[in-house]
């Protein structure tokens, strides 16, 4: 775009050259800013309207670097161009497009805004009233310099016709080859008219060569012939035939004044044509250029299409690529762990023959070792039932005994109080037997004696019950009711010193006895139902281990069973999937006796993980439906034997 505004300001200060026919030096751009070369011009293009008085005088030439009077002159130029513009050429708006930036123009000499000043100057030209003239000036250029001046014309013109120029790029083919083709029509009906125009004025001058003859034949007559062919004879002046003749002379004289107006007329709009197809050729060769340019880009468009789809193409066949190339790595990612495994699977496949061909050989030795794990797991479990039942006995005879020796213990504290008191009762020898009566049925009276008899009693009771017929407990019991009798009787003897001390409050110390025992016998049950509980979680904690260890054996069971018949697979496929590993490798080293082998070793694998699954599950259900009673204690659960489900093997499950 700079390149074009600089080629445009080279061919406009050119033609400013060739208007004016002055030095180079004149045209620079610091001699340009100060208006001088400007106002000069325009008084060159129309004296009239740019007089001397008018513009030039006004410009001062003497400005030197004193920017003021450059803009001050230049203002003057430009108001001087936009009244004849409104005056000359009837244009009331110009717009701010067109109009000089006069202060960089005389600060900073820019050839842009000088540029648009000549712009202006050329509008000037080519409106005047010699623009033929100066059309001429400009048809007679270089065919650049007149490219670029004809542009220049457009643009101004545009400007005033408020029309959007063309764009150079992009442009619709379509639409310049049908700008093109309503251009060269235009240019072919012009040139008929101007055809039309010269026939018609071939045909005029004809006849007014045809008038002047007959005027000269008139004028000068020798013999006067008429239409008829016969002698009129001399023309006299004022005869009838020469007013006749003067005013065909007069009709003629005006037709021949109308025939050079009309070829006047003609000969303006074969200049105007001429014009006119002038701008149009240059339109014609502006749009031609631009349709090889447009016909050139449309090329390259369809180049970088086909390139572009072209790309597409490679790159969905690379994305393929790519993907087969991630499937062939994956793929021999999985070859390798294949190999890998197939190579462990033979080891294991090996490994498994060495075993079974071991385990051919101990088979006799393992059915023996079985029967004796099951002898020792019945007798495992007699032992157990009995240790737990002794367990149970243990534990009650010491909670008896520990209550005997409580009991004992309160017993002799009793005794030791009551002999205390009698020796206090034996000290006072002045006691009255009366009031020990009284006395003595009162003590019989209270309620927390009676009540700590009633509880002997009934406790004697249950220590007769609970002995059946052991001599042990028989010789306690009978030396603890020899001594509640010994109490009875040593009650009755204090009732004497029970009257001396009727002050004293015997109350509390029974009570604080009675709480003395609860609180014993509370902390005993405590003590007792912590060990129970711990027990419990123990053994729940036991429980669940057990559970845990057997769902694991079973899965890595299950693991195993899966991997040796995916390795029968993989080495075999003949081999059905149901088949144990171990006995088809164990067929397969003893060919002779296939089927009994195959049988038995079938038999003897089922039963054996059959028997452990079996009796983990019994044993865990056991104790969950034994923890899960709701009607017994713990030490009765415990002393109850585990029951043993019989074991059935069934054949058919392998």
């Amino acid at each position: 775009m700079q390149q074009e505004n600089r080629d445009m300001y080279d061919c406009l200060i050119d033609w400013l050259k060739i208007v004016n026919g002055n030095d180079e030096k004149e045209f620079s751009p610091q001699y340009l800013s100060n208006g001088f070369i400007f106002a000069k011009t325009l008084n060159q293009i129309d004296p009239h309207y740019f007089s001397d008085d008018k513009l030039v005088s006004k410009i001062k030439q003497d400005v030197d670097t004193n920017w003021r009077l450059k803009v001050s002159n230049l203002r003057k130029v430009v108001d001087a161009l936009l009244n004849y513009y409104i005056d000359m050429v009837g244009l009331l708006n110009i717009s701010d497009g067109l109009k000089p930036d006069i202060a960089k123009i005389g600060e900073k000499n820019d050839k842009s805004e000088i540029g648009k000043l000549v712009q202006l100057i050329l509008g000037c030209a080519v409106n005047c009233m010699e623009k033929e003239k100066y059309i001429t000036q400009i048809m007679e250029l270089e065919e650049d310099l007149q490219r670029n001046i004809m542009k220049a014309i457009q643009s101004i013109e545009y400007i005033w016709q408020n029309v959007t120029p063309p764009r150079s790029l992009p442009v619709d083919m379509k639409a310049l080859t049908d700008e093109r083709d309503t251009l060269a029509q235009r240019c072919h009906e012009s040139d008929l008219t101007i055809s039309t125009l010269l026939e018609e004025k071939s045909t005029l001058l004809q006849e007014i060569q045809k008038l002047q003859q007959l005027v000269d034949r008139l004028e000068n007559p020798q013999t006067v012939i008429g239409d008829d062919g016969t002698s009129i004879g001399p023309i006299q002046a004022g005869s009838a035939r020469y007013n006749e003749l003067r005013k065909q002379c007069a009709e003629l004289k005006d037709d021949l004044l109308q025939a050079e107006t009309a070829k006047d007329d003609l000969k303006m709009k074969c200049i105007q044509q001429e014009k006119e197809i002038i701008l149009l050729q240059a339109k014609i060769e502006d749009l031609q250029h631009q349709g090889d340019e447009v016909s050139a880009l449309k090329d390259e468009i369809d180049a970088l299409r086909e390139t572009n789809e072209k790309v597409k193409i490679y790159e969905q066949q690379l994305a393929v690529y790519k993907k087969k190339m991630d499937d062939f790595n994956d793929m021999k990612k999985q070859i390798k762990l294949l190999e890998e495994r197939s190579a462990e699977y033979l080891k294991q496949n090996m490994q498994y023959e060495d075993d079974a061909k071991k385990y051919s050989g101990i088979k006799g030795q393992v059915d023996l070792y079985k029967k004796e794990i099951d002898d020792l797991h019945t007798k495992i479990d007699s032992q157990m039932t009995k240790i737990t039942k002794y367990e149970y006995d243990l534990n009650i005879y010491q909670s008896k005994l520990s209550a005997l020796q409580r009991e004992k213990e309160n017993f002799l504290a009793e005794k030791e109080q009551l002999l205390e008191q009698l020796d206090e009762l034996r000290c006072n020898p002045n006691s009255d037997v009366l009031t020990g009566n009284t006395v003595s049925s009162e003590l019989l009276s209270s309620p927390g004696l009676k009540e700590k008899m009633a509880r002997l009693e009934a406790e004697n009771k249950a220590l007769r019950a609970s002995s059946g017929g052991q001599t042990a407990l028989a010789d306690l019991l009978h030396d603890a009711n020899q001594r509640a009798e010994k109490l009875r009787e040593q009650l009755k003897e204090a009732n004497q010193k029970i009257l001396v001390l009727e002050e004293t409050d015997t109350k509390p110390d029974v009570e604080s006895e009675s709480k003395h025992l609860k609180q014993t016998e509370k902390d005993v049950k405590e003590s007792q139902v912590a060990a129970l509980s711990n027990k419990v979680t123990n053994l729940e904690a036991t429980l669940a281990e057990k559970i845990q260890e057997l769902a694991n054996n079973e899965a890595r069971y299950k693991k195993l069973l899966e991997k040796a018949k995916e390795v029968i697979k993989s080495m075999d496929p003949t081999v059905p999937a149901n088949e144990d590993p171990h006995l088809d490798k164990a067929g397969a080293a003893d060919d002779s006796h296939a089927p009994m082998t195959q049988l038995e070793e079938r038999l003897i694998v089922t039963a054996y993980y059959n028997l452990g699954l079996q009796c983990q599950r019994d044993a865990v259900d056991t104790r969950l439906a034994l923890l899960n009673s709701p009607g017994q204690s713990f030490l009765a659960r415990q002393r109850q034997p585990a029951p043993r489900k019989p074991l059935s093997m069934n054949l058919n499950k392998k």
